[in-house]
Formats: structure tokens, C-alpha cells, sequence
């Protein structure tokens, strides 16, 4: 391949202007104090800066005045009590007022959290018949060799009357089981079970044509099968027709007239 050639010198001067770095403003001070400050170096002084405000805001700066029925706040809490009021002398609804709320006369005070005993219990001793109903009662433990359980086991022994004993005819006829009702059906079956001559049946010539799918021919060959006669569309309903039609009266609501809308 040839080498490429270099460009023009006029592209030369081109490339030159765009290196060159942007030019400073006219009015650039180098090491600016502030952005908000006059666009020169601010000179230190010893006096502080005096700034000019105008009448606006002279008035704004200025505090809310009092209202000219204000009083000023007492200098002290304590004030100068008459001498009248000094000697005066309550009255006997003032002194029923003043009593404080008496307790209700049966309420008891709460109870402490541990019960104090009394001396006298604390010395009490039982007596003979509180130490017999004390004592455990006492049960015959037997473990049997075909015995189902892994400890022992109270013997009840059943007294030879108990077991030559009779059930009275009452206790007989509490024995009994509840009788179901004379007209009870038990649950149907899961799966119906059909019978043979139903399963032998042949459907009649009706049967067959009522259940043969409705024949689609006529609107292939006549597509204005839907279309309405003249007669159909100048029918009046009866009057019995019409009552039907009613919608019921309890749901039926009155529209409300708007003001400026047209009758």
C-alpha cells in the first residue's frame, strides 16, 4: 500500500487554533475572595462593614410593638393580702368542701403477701380423728403373671353376691341400644348400580332424533335465516305480557328532578 500522505497546511493552522487554551475574560481577578463580593480584591480594614439596607426591609428588621392595652407582668408572685381578708371568716359549705373525701365505710385494707400466723395455730395439735382422715388410704398392690402392665396393680375383688347378682328388667331395657327410625335408609352407594334391563334398553325413534345435534344446513343455505319478518316487527305484546314486564315495585325508584335541567 502507498503511504498516506500528510495534510495541507492550512489544515495545519486549523489544529493549531483548536490546541490553543481558552483566553481568560476581561474581567478575571486572579485568587477571588468570594463569588458574592464586587468583582475586585476586598481590602482588609479594621472598622466592620456597613451595609445599606432599604426602607423595606428597615421596616421588616423592626420588633412587633406591644398592643396598647398590655400590661406588663407582675414583678413578683407574692401580693398584698387585705387585712379584711386576713380576718375573714369561712362559711360552713366552704369547710364541708374544704374536709377531705372520707374511706368508704366497708373498705378493707389489702392484704399482705405473707399470711401472718397466729401464735395459737402455730401451737394447735390435731386431734385423733384429723390424724385418721390424714393418713393415705391404703391399696392391695398384686402384680399377676399375665398381666398386661409392667407394674402392679390393685385387686378389686367382687363380693360373691355382686356376682350372682341379677339385672332388674328396667336396667335391661336402659342396656338396650338405640334403635334406628323405622323410616332410616342407609347412605346411597358410591357407584350406582345399574340394572340389566336398563343396560338391554334400546332408545325409540323420538330418542334418537331428540339427541342428534342440531342440523347447521339451513343457515349455510339461507343466510338470512335470522332475519326478522315485517309481521314479527309490528306485533303489540298483550296486556298480560306487559304487566310481566313490570319491573317489581320495591326496586323501582323515582329519579330526582335537577334544577335547570330540561323537561
Amino acid at each position: 500500500m502507498a503511504m498516506q500522505t500528510l495534510g495541507t497546511p492550512k489544515q495545519y493552522k486549523r489544529i493549531e487554533q483548536l490546541s490553543k487554551p481558552k483566553p481568560l475574560p476581561a474581567g478575571f481577578i486572579e485568587d477571588k475572595r468570594s463569588v458574592y463580593s464586587e468583582s475586585k480584591i476586598v481590602k482588609e480594614s479594621a472598622t466592620p462593614t456597613k451595609f445599606l439596607l432599604s426602607p423595606r426591609l428597615d421596616q421588616l428588621c423592626q420588633p412587633k410593638p406591644y398592643h396598647a392595652s398590655f400590661a406588663q407582668d407582675k414583678p413578683t408572685p407574692i401580693w398584698t393580702v387585705s387585712d379584711a381578708a386576713k380576718a375573714a371568716t369561712a362559711s360552713t359549705g366552704i369547710e364541708n368542701l374544704a374536709k377531705a373525701k372520707s374511706i368508704h365505710k366497708e373498705w378493707v385494707e389489702g392484704r399482705p403477701v405473707q399470711t401472718a400466723v397466729s401464735k395459737g395455730a402455730l401451737s394447735a395439735s390435731a386431734t385423733e380423728r384429723l390424724g385418721v382422715l390424714a393418713t393415705p388410704k391404703r391399696r392391695m398392690l398384686v402384680t399377676e403373671d399375665n398381666s398386661d402392665w409392667d407394674y402392679s396393680e390393685v385387686s378389686s375383688k367382687i363380693s360373691p353376691a355382686a356376682l350372682k347378682g341379677a339385672a332388674s328388667q328396667r336396667v335391661e331395657q336402659l342396656a338396650q341400644e338405640k334403635q334406628t327410625h323405622p323410616a332410616y335408609q342407609p347412605p346411597c352407594p358410591v357407584q350406582s348400580i345399574v340394572n340389566p334391563k336398563t343396560m338391554k334398553a334400546k332408545a325409540s325413534a323420538h330418542i334418537s332424533t331428540l339427541a342428534r345435534p342440531k342440523d347447521r344446513k339451513e343457515l349455510e343455505e339461507n343466510p338470512n335465516v335470522w332475519k326478522v319478518s315485517s309481521g314479527a316487527k309490528a306485533a303489540q305484546a298483550s296486556q298480560r305480557v306487559s304487566e310481566l314486564a313490570e319491573p317489581i315495585p320495591r326496586k323501582v325508584r323515582t329519579k330526582k328532578a335537577v334544577a335547570g335541567a330540561p323537561a
